[in-house]
Parts: C-alpha cells; sequence; structure tokens
C-alpha cells in the first residue's frame, strides 16, 4: 500500500468526523460549514490526482460519499439552530448520597460513549464541566474503556530480588531514518499542504509513527513570518520572512521597527498561551496575509518542490 494511499483513507476519516461534528453543532453557521465544505472538495481533488492509486470501487465511493457530504452541508447552511422547546437534555447528574464529601457525579452512559468516539476525557471535561478524571472513572464503571496497566509493578528479579519496573503506556519512539521522515512528511503535504507541525505530529501519529517534534521541524524546512502592528491605528510597524523562529531573528526586527518609528511607548508580544481576545488587531493581519499572498507563494514553492526538483536545502 502506498503512502499517498494511506493518506488519503487516513484524511477521509478525520474528514468524516468533521462533518458529523459540523452537521450537529454548527447549523446555520455558513462560514463555519464553507470551511468543512472546502475540506471536503480539497480531498476529493487529491483523490482524484492520485485516482490510479486506489481501487475502483473505493474510488467510486468515496467520490459518492464526499458528494453527500457536500449535500449536507449545503443544506445545514439553510437551517437553523433556535432554541428548542423543550428543556435541554440533563447529561450530568450530582447526586448526594447523605455521606461526607462532595455529591457523586452522574454522566449518561450514551452521551459518553458517544463523547468517547469524538475525543478523550481532557476534550471532553470542559464541555460537561466535571474533570477528567471522573470521565476517565465513569467510563470504566460502565465499560467503555479498558483499564491501563499499573504505572509499577514489583516484579522478583533473577538474583531473588524484588524489582520495581515502570509500566509506560506511551508508544516506542519511532526509529525512522531522517531520508524515510523526509519522504513521509513531503508524501503527507502533497496531500494536505497546510499542515503545520502539530498536523504532521498528527498524521504520523496516525500512522504508528511517534517521532519527536524536534525531528519534525528539523525536516520540515519552512519560512515563518513575524510582523508587529499598532493596535490603535493598525499601522504595520515591521513585517520580515524568516527562515527560523529564533527570538534573535524577531529582536532584530523589532530594533530596526524602533529605528525607523520610534519606540512604542508600551509593548505586547503574542506566542502560542496569548488570549485572542488581546490580539485582534495582529489576528486580522494574519489572515490578511495568509489569503493575499501566504497561501499562494506556500502552494508555488510546494510544487516546485514536489514536481520539479526544487532543493530547499540548497541557498
Amino acid at each position: 500500500m502506498s503512502d499517498q494511499l494511506s493518506n488519503i483513507r487516513a484524511a477521509y476519516r478525520v474528514l468524516e468526523n468533521q462533518v458529523v461534528s459540523a452537521l450537529r453543532t454548527q447549523l446555520g453557521d455558513q462560514l463555519r460549514l464553507a470551511a468543512v465544505t472546502a475540506q471536503a472538495l480539497a480531498l476529493a481533488s487529491a483523490a482524484e490526482q492520485h485516482v490510479e492509486l486506489i481501487p475502483s470501487v473505493e474510488y467510486a465511493i468515496l467520490q459518492n460519499n464526499i458528494s453527500r457530504m457536500v449535500d449536507d452541508l449545503d443544506r445545514a447552511c439553510h437551517e437553523s439552530l433556535d432554541p428548542p422547546d423543550g428543556p435541554p437534555p440533563v447529561v450530568v447528574q450530582r447526586i448526594r448520597t447523605g455521606r461526607r464529601g462532595r455529591p457523586r457525579i452522574e454522566i449518561d452512559p450514551h452521551f459518553l460513549s458517544h463523547a468517547l468516539s469524538l475525543r478523550g476525557p481532557t476534550g471532553i471535561a470542559p464541555t460537561v464541566g466535571v474533570s477528567s478524571r471522573s470521565i476517565r472513572r465513569r467510563a470504566l464503571q460502565y465499560g467503555l474503556v479498558e483499564p491501563g496497566a499499573p504505572v509499577f509493578q514489583i516484579v522478583l528479579g533473577p538474583d531473588g530480588t524484588h524489582q520495581t519496573v515502570h509500566t509506560s503506556t506511551s508508544a516506542p519512539i519511532s526509529e525512522m531514518s531522517d531520508e524515510a521522515l523526509d519522504a513521509a512528511i513531503s508524501s503527507i503535504l502533497q496531500i494536505f499542504p497546510t499542515f503545520g507541525r502539530r498536523m504532521i505530529t498528527g498524521h504520523l501519529r496516525n500512522q504508528g509513527q511517534r517521532v519527536p517534534i524536534n525531528r519534525i521541524t528539523h525536516s520540515y524546512l519552512r519560512m515563518v513570518i513575524h510582523c508587529i502592528i499598532d493596535g490603535y491605528s493598525r499601522f504595520v510597524i515591521g513585517i520580515r520572512v524568516h527562515n527560523n523562529n529564533q527570538a534573535a531573528s524577531v529582536l532584530r526586527l523589532f530594533d530596526d521597527a524602533v529605528a525607523a518609528h520610534g519606540m512604542p511607548s508600551r509593548m505586547r508580544g503574542g506566542w502560542k498561551q496569548s488570549r485572542v481576545v488581546h490580539n485582534t488587531r495582529i489576528e486580522r493581519l494574519w489572515y490578511d496575509i495568509t489569503n493575499g499572498f501566504g497561501r499562494k507563494w506556500k502552494s508555488f514553492f510546494m510544487d516546485l518542490e514536489a514536481h520539479h526538483g526544487l532543493d530547499p536545502t540548497r541557498s
């Protein structure tokens, strides 16, 4: 089985979950539904480009299912999520037993079974307002998941002494060579050109490859755009493209911006943990950059690398 065919099959499974979630939670939200529709059409286009790798029966089923998905998403754009006449379903209850301590938390088993098929306990916890450990305990109680192995086990060694053995639940680190990793990432990006490091990491894990993030970073050559914007006037103070994401590169951009426009009265940097409500100016600018020229040039250079022999390691 080729890597391209495996990627298309994995992408279809992801798309199927996204469509189901969108049809249940985003009725009437045309922007979000349109984004899912675009992903479905992109997968159909990718499958058409690699039609010689896909069995004819499977290809016909794939195209038919994607067509039905697009039709359902289009109809969902014209439906409404008005509040129902009846009360919302109660999926979490706190039952007082008369004993000391906090009330017992009960979760509807049918809801929990479906929720666990979409995401893990950590992702469900904010939705229902309980901790992920409570969700895990109820899932074990209802038999929805299998209990994990104990973290530590005491075993009898060859010399007759007792030894403590740590049991790891993580998959072993992949022993892929650098060349194999480069080929795998290149294959993924041919089908999913907008994937970043996190999505590439998740896709590799879905294929059974647990690769450290630093190896993916070194293999995934990219250009990073750094920008400084005035939050009041929306004037772009400085913008520059780098081949790294180092602090020294950002500092040089800041120094050049200060030399041209003067020292700002205050400065706020956003990196991963920033709240979006305080970043509206720069977030809107990123959208304009991506749609204005970023996506076009990224697709252009990736096409050169994939089909015309461009070597990104040569300057």
